[in-house]
Formats: structure tokens, C-alpha cells, sequence
């Protein structure tokens, strides 16, 4: 089990830096007499490694904090919760809901009921046209509570009526239940595809559908519940990987957002995280008119967020979206395009950089690396891949980080790095055989590199042609697939053979 320490250590390296300013700012006005203290102790756990119980009571000898650690550290914890709430807080209908439903709960204690339902009254109708089944029922049982200790002439009558409330409410929260359970199965099918035989999964798959929940759209009866239907749907189509069906479903599910603006507007991360798969399942399936529109809808999307939501939210759209566009760009050699994406990552990624998620980091990195390098910028392409080497691990996104040491030989050999180069190959052969990552591609590049530096003016070309032909040869299996996607090796060592840029060659691809 966990201590109290531990989840407070866990908590506090959680935090941004952004978040950890906003926090000590915050205890400064909410921790009274003792803020001094609640600063020492989070600043002590903040720089450990590691949670060490006797390590951190050596750093506070002398505190007085430190005779009362256990009741500090429990108080530190709620408060760094409390902070958090204000930080990342923006008026959504679920937090004016609340807000109504405390109004009502101090006008009642005051014995002011009547005032006390209009706040209730209010909060139901926000409840209402957002679907917040769960607070509804709080309103309901807020509203008979007020009734029963005022009663009139009518309490049977309005009592009749908050039941019938309450259980059409009740009946379709379990039907909204049954809903995201069928999504969350299919979810399940689809992404732990190692949990079951394949011809097991399909059947499990199938029979999801046929659920009438699934098979009949005309049984959802409110948005929410349309949102599950599309889900399950969607993850069914893209577990029989017919991405064509996907990216009509993300349309479906966009066209139902925007038909009901006020979603939007209260929760726009969904719509973000819509647009931006759209986006990436229209460049997939090669329609090129739901790619543009796609971008124009998530350029307008975080201008008009810009400043009105919680830093987070911004982030998200900005990078997700940056990066999925950097991706398309980069595969269609739109270097135009790609170069005005860059500019903008390039620009707001060092001031957010503790704030992006480490994974988005790196992906974001990788992407723009290979951007750099098919763009010719070979020195900006050797910093952000370094940035990825440094970032990366063996137990963080290893992939990448196996990538990164081999695009690292790539991009010296293209810089003319020779000397270098030739050390660095046998350290990278060594490292990815060790690890257990030296696979046949990477084989074949470092062998072939290898014999490329020690060639002789003009049989570097018929070196890299023998790479090229072995490399197209290779029976695909998921690593290569994976591989592949990060930097086309195939395309880039045909254009070493046929002494063409790299840029030239995947054009040529294209048609």
C-alpha cells in the first residue's frame, strides 16, 4: 500500500513547472501563518529523485515543520489539490451547475426555499440541455428536500412529479451506462488485441454490433449517447481496418458536434481531438479536401480559444494538431506548408516545454527531425534529433530512441562527418545489438554506411543502389512497419544511388 508520503512525492513531481509557480503563489494567500512551511516542504520533496522518508527529515533538521511532518504533509497534499482545482478551472455547465446547487444548499439553510428553487430551477435546465443525468439527480433529490420540509396544498402532486423525474432520469443513465460499456468493449477488442485469438476477437467484435443499442441508431436518445454509438462503431471499423468507414464516422461524429454548438463551447477539447483524427484519417485515406478543411477548422478552433481556456487545453490543440499537420506535410513534400508548421513549433515549443507531455514532446521531435532532413536543414535536423536522443529512453518510447540513434549516422554521413561517423557506427552497432534492437534494417544501413566511408570517389552510388535493392526486399513484419513511418530508408538510399535529392525521390514516389 501507499503511504501518504508517497502520493504526496507522486503529486508534486506530477506538476508543471507553470503548475508549481501557480501553487506557490496560491499558498502564499490560502496557507495563512504557516505558508513559509508548506513552501519548505514542497521545495524538499520537489528536488528528491526518489521518495526517501529518512532523506527528507535530514533536509528539514531544524524546521518545525518537522515535529509535526505527518499532519503537514497530509495538509500539503489538499492543498496542492486545491490549487490545482483553480488552476486548470474554466465555466463549463458541470462546474455552473454546482455552483447553483451550493447557492441553493445556503439559501436553504437560511430558510429562504423559494430562493433556494430558482437557483434549482436554473441549475436543471443547464443539466437539461447538456445531458448531466448524475447532477440532475442531485437537483431532484436538492428539490425534494426543500419540499418536504415546507409542504403545501400540492406536495403530493409535485412530489409525483420529481418521482417521475428521478426515474426517467435514473432509466436513462443506465441506458447511457449500457451505452459506454458497449464502447468500452469494443475499445478493449480492438486496442488489446494480444488478449484474444483473432477469430475469438472478430466474434466478440460482431457481436458488440449486433447489440440494438449499436445496430439501431434511432434507440439513442440524446447526443451523449449518439457520441457511444459512433465510438463503438468507429473502433469496429478500425479493427477490421477499413479507414475509409473511419474517417466517414470522425466526420459523422464532427457534423453532430457542430450541430450542437453549445457542446463545443463547453467541452472543446472532444471537438479538437475530433478535428485533429479527422484531419490525420483524411490524409490516410488521400482526400485531400477533408485534410484543408480540417486544418482551417483547427486554425479557427485555437484562435478562438486563444487566452479563454486553461493552458493545457490550448497546448493540446496547438501541438496535436501542429504535429499531425508536420506529419501530412512531411509524407505529400509540401515543404511549404511544412516549413510554416515548423515555424510555429519551433516558436511556442521552448516556452511550453515542461508543459507538453513527455510523448507528444518526442513525437513532435522525431517528426520535425525527418521534416528537417528531407528539407536539406541537416545541421537543424542533427539539434532537434539530439533533443529526441536526450528526451527519449530505453523504457520511454524506446522505438524512438533506437530510431534516433540510427537517424543520428544517417544525417553525420549527410553532413560529411566522416571521421566522426566511423566511430559512431561501431558505438550505435554495439548499443543496438546489446539492447536487443538491432533488427535487419538497421543492420543493413550501418553495414552499408560503413562500407560508403571507406569507399572510393564515385562507388558510394552502386554501395547505396545494393542497400536499396536489400531494403525493398525486406518482408514487412510491424517493427519495419513502425520504422518506416518515422523516415522512409528505402526512398532515401535510392536517392544515394541515383545521386538525386531525397526531396526529389519521394516526389517522384508520389506520381
Amino acid at each position: 500500500m501507499k503511504t501518504v508520503s508517497d502520493d504526496l512525492f507522486r503529486l508534486i513531481k506530477a506538476l508543471n513547472k507553470s503548475e508549481k509557480g501557480y501553487f506557490k503563489k496560491f499558498a502564499a494567500k490560502n496557507a495563512a501563518g504557516s505558508k513559509a512551511n508548506y513552501i519548505v516542504l514542497f521545495d524538499a520533496i520537489e528536488k528528491m529523485e526518489s521518495y526517501d522518508e529518512d532523506l527528507l527529515r535530514k533536509e528539514l533538521t531544524g524546521e518545525p515543520i518537522l515535529k509535526q511532518l505527518a499532519v503537514y504533509k497530509v495538509y500539503l497534499f489538499n492543498l496542492i489539490l486545491k490549487s490545482m482545482n483553480q488552476y486548470g478551472a474554466f465555466e463549463s455547465s458541470a462546474s455552473r451547475i454546482r455552483e447553483h446547487l451550493e447557492n441553493s444548499k445556503t439559501l436553504s439553510a437560511k430558510a429562504l426555499f423559494r430562493e433556494a428553487m430558482k437557483q434549482l430551477k436554473k441549475a436543471k435546465e443547464i443539466a437539461l440541455k447538456f445531458g448531466h443525468l448524475n447532477l440532475l439527480l442531485e437537483i431532484l433529490t436538492a428539490e425534494r428536500s426543500i419540499i418536504t420540509v415546507s409542504p403545501d396544498k400540492h406536495i403530493l402532486e409535485n412530489r409525483q412529479k420529481i418521482y417521475r423525474e428521478q426515474r426517467t432520469a435514473a432509466l436513462r443513465l443506465i441506458k447511457t451506462f449500457e451505452y459506454s460499456w458497449l464502447s468500452d468493449q469494443m475499445v478493449i477488442c480492438v486496442e488489446q488485441q494480444g488478449d484474444f485469438a483473432k477469430e475469438d476477437r472478430l466474434k466478440e467484435m460482431e457481436k458488440i454490433m449486433s447489440s440494438p443499442l449499436i445496430s439501431d441508431p434511432s434507440l439513442a436518445e440524446d447526443i451523449n449517447m449518439k457520441f457511444y454509438m459512433l465510438h463503438t462503431r468507429l473502433f469496429y471499423q478500425l479493427g477490421k481496418n477499413n479507414l475509409k468507414e473511419v474517417s466517414n464516422i470522425l466526420r459523422e461524429e464532427l457534423e453532430l458536434q457542430e450541430s450542437n454548438r453549445h457542446f463545443i463551447d463547453d467541452n472543446p477539447k472532444n471537438y479538437a481531438s475530433a478535428l485533429i483524427n479527422f484531419l490525420l484519417f483524411s490524409h490516410i485515406t488521400g482526400v485531400r479536401s477533408d485534410v484543408l478543411e480540417a486544418v482551417v477548422k483547427l486554425n479557427r478552433l485555437r484562435k478562438k480559444l486563444k487566452n479563454k481556456v486553461p493552458l493545457s487545453l490550448e497546448l493540446h490543440i496547438l501541438f496535436h494538431a501542429a504535429n499531425t499537420e508536420l506529419l501530412i506535410y512531411r509524407n505529400i513534400c509540401d515543404m511549404k506548408r511544412g516549413r510554416n508548421v515548423m515555424k510555429r513549433i519551433e516558436s511556442e515549443l521552448p516556452k511550453y516545454s515542461s508543459e507538453v507531455p513527455p510523448q507528444l514532446r518526442i513525437s513532435l521531435l522525431s517528426n520535425a527531425a525527418s521534416f528537417r532532413f528531407i528539407d536539406e536543414d541537416y545541421d537543424a535536423a542533427l539539434k532537434l534529433n539530439n533533443k529526441l536522443l536526450d528526451e527519449s529512453s530505453l523504457t520511454f518510447k524506446s522505438d524512438v530512441h533506437f530510431f534516433g540513434r540510427l537517424f543520428d549516422l544517417i544525417i553525420h554521413y549527410e553532413l560529411g562527418n566522416i571521421d566522426l561517423l566511423e566511430y559512431h557506427l561501431n558505438n550505435t552497432y554495439k548499443f543496438l545489438r546489446d539492447k536487443g534492437a538491432l533488427h535487419k534494417p538497421e543492420s543493413l544501413v550501418i553495414e552499408g554506411l560503413k562500407m560508403a566511408v571507406k569507399s572510393a570517389p564515385g562507388e558510394a552510388g552502386e554501395i547505396f543502389g545494393e542497400l536499396h535493392h536489400k531494403l525493398r526486399r525486406l518482408k514487412t513484419d510491424a517493427h519495419i512497419e513502425n520504422l518506416f513511418s518515422m523516415f522512409d530508408l528505402v526512398s532515401w538510399a535510392k536517392s544515394k544511388a541515383e545521386s538525386k535529392t531525397l526531396i526529389e525521390v519521394l516526389k517522384e514516389k508520389k506520381t
